[in-house]
This record gives C-alpha cells, sequence and structure tokens, in this order.
C-alpha cells in the first residue's frame, strides 16, 4: 500500500442500524446456546485453515457440529489447522481438505470425495477469497481481475451450485457467505476498487440466488465480518493501528447465529456483525425488514 493510500477510517466506514455496535462476542451468539445448537450436522468452510474462517470453524464445532470440513489451497496448512481444531474438539470430526475454489476440477474433487465418504453437508459457509492489491483498476489490469472474480464470484458460485443440488429432501440447508463492507461503501472500496467490485458482484449473486430459492430449501444470509486483523489484511497492505479491529470470534459465533432458524428472516439479505441481533429480531426494525424487500440488499433503492 503506497503512502498515499490509506484505509477509511472507523467514523468513516462504520454505521449500525441497531444501537448496540458489538466488537466482541455476547450471549445472544453464542455458540453454546441450545437455540444455536448444530448437533449432527456437517459444515463446511473455504478459506477455513487461518483467520476468519478458521474462527467461524472453531465456532461451529463449539455448537457442537457432528463434522467440519475446512478446505483450503494449501494443503499442509490446512492439515495444521484441522489438528490443531481436532486436538481441541475431540468429540467431533474435522477433516482439511485441499480444494482452490477458482478450479472447477478441484471443486467436483472436493464433492466426489464428501460423498464418497458419506458427508451431505448442511452448512455451507463461504469465506475463501482473494484481496487484490489496493491498486486503480487499469493499473490493475483485466487479466488480475479476472483471477479475482474466479474466486470471489465464479468459485462461490460453482461450491453453493454442488451445495444445492445435493439430495434435496434433507432438512433445510444453510449458506453463509462472508462478504465485506467495501462492497457497499464507496469510501473503503475506492481504496480497493477490485476487492469492492469482486465482493459486491459476490454478494449480488447470493442476493439473485435467495430470490430464486425458498428459504425452506436453502436459507442464504451474507454479511460484513468487520475488521479483523488476519494475514489477508496484512497482505493487502492493511496497518495492525490503523483500525478498531473485532475480536475474531465475533465473526465466528456471528455465522453460527446466520446459519440458525433465528436468522431465517434475513433469507438473502446483508447484514453487518456488529448489528446486535436481538434489535434486528424485534420491533420497528423487525418490522422494516420483514415489510420492506430490498431493505439490506446490494442496489441502487429510492431513486
Amino acid at each position: 500500500m503506497s503512502s498515499s493510500t490509506k484505509v477509511a477510517s472507523n467514523d468513516e466506514i462504520y454505521t449500525s442500524i441497531t444501537k448496540a455496535f458489538h466488537k466482541e462476542p455476547y450471549p445472544s451468539i453464542s455458540p453454546q446456546r441450545p437455540e444455536l445448537s448444530h448437533a449432527g450436522k456437517s459444515v463446511l468452510v473455504t478459506g477455513g485453515g487461518g483467520g476468519i474462517g478458521f474462527h467461524i470453524a472453531k465456532a461451529f464445532l463449539q455448537a457442537s457440529a457432528a463434522t467440519v470440513i475446512i478446505v483450503g489451497r494449501r494443503l499442509d496448512f490446512i492439515n495444521k489447522a484441522a489438528a490443531q481444531l481436532g486436538q481441541e474438539f475431540p468429540d467431533s470430526k474435522v477433516l482439511g481438505l485441499q480444494c482452490d475454489v477458482a478450479s472447477s476440477a478441484d471443486v467436483d474433487r472436493v464433492w466426489a470425495d464428501l460423498r464418497k465418504r458419506g458427508v451431505a453437508v448442511d452448512v455451507l459457509v463461504l469465506n475463501a477469497t482473494i484481496v487484490p492489491p489496493p491498486k486503480p483498476l487499469l493499473e490493475l489490469g483485466a487479466e488480475s481481475l479476472r483471477d479475482n472474480f474466479n474466486v470471489n464470484v465464479i468459485g462461490n458460485l460453482d461450491m453453493t451450485q454442488h451445495f444445492y443440488k445435493q439430495d434435496e429432501s434433507r432438512a433445510t440447508k444453510s449458506l453463509v457467505y462472508v462478504s465485506t463492507v467495501a462492497a457497499h461503501n464507496f469510501k473503503t472500496a475506492g481504496v480497493m476498487p477490485a476487492y469492492g467490485l469482486t465482493k459486491n458482484a459476490g454478494t449480488l449473486a447470493m442476493q439473485l440466488i435467495a430470490k430464486d430459492t425458498p428459504r425452506e430449501a436453502m436459507q442464504i444470509v451474507s454479511f460484513n465480518p468487520g475488521p479483523v486483523w488476519t494475514p489477508a489484511a496484512e497482505s493487502a497492505g492493511v496497518q495492525k493501528g490503523e483500525l478498531d479491529f473485532n475480536d475474531p470470534d465475533l465473526p465466528g459465533q456471528f455465522a453460527v447465529w446466520c446459519a440458525s432458524p433465528e436468522a431465517a428472516f434475513l433469507h438473502g439479505r446483508f447484514v453487518w456483525t456488529e448489528w446486535d441481533v436481538d434489535e434486528m429480531k424485534s420491533g420497528d426494525l423487525r418490522k422494516k425488514i420483514d415489510e420492506t424487500p430490498t431493505y439490506l440488499q446490494i442496489g441502487i433503492h429510492g431513486v
């Protein structure tokens, strides 16, 4: 990141539809709540070997998931994370599988492998992403942008197709898409235009799929995990002192809540991990969500 490029400040990017704005986990999203239990379920997390994905995998294990599959491009990295989680949660099964979501061959192989193992996935968390360098689009170039789209949009669609086409008679599937503030905030997207562009497209793709898919068949919720200090953020040039980072367990546990029946009213919507779930679930805010189909969705509204 050049000296002239700076991540937008907290005041510039933070906004909230709820009075409470969380930076750390809180009781309502605790994976140990019986209402958020994933006992007996299988969960697949892309990009689950580190950062936000690792904490999401951990939270589902805390919610008693029977099997958690973490996939990523680096097999050694994935195996190390799977071993760590398996040791911490010996009552659950943790699988680490190599997969570049941008490779249709890799994606096909992973789902074929799961079928051979007799594993049917109940929850899919789309967390794998590429964070491109913070350069203008024309400087970054079309070829680099194509690579970003292949992961952030096409790869996620490929994973979603496989997930959805499992046995239709199963109970409601849950899909959680880890988006970003850059998908809709111009200040952030202006700093990282390729990231904002591709994540906006990825979020819109999930929204469009939800429009055509009954919640009873596949519940879809997208969320912004907020600023979390990860290797990806560091490699993108973000300085650790630039933002007030969230506790990484906050998006981890929020993902578990998003995959639960409590979040059914957010099917096809985009929310922030910092927003208070109790406020969203009730009162005037819940009424607005229920009565306004375009509220909390990607698009140009009110024109």
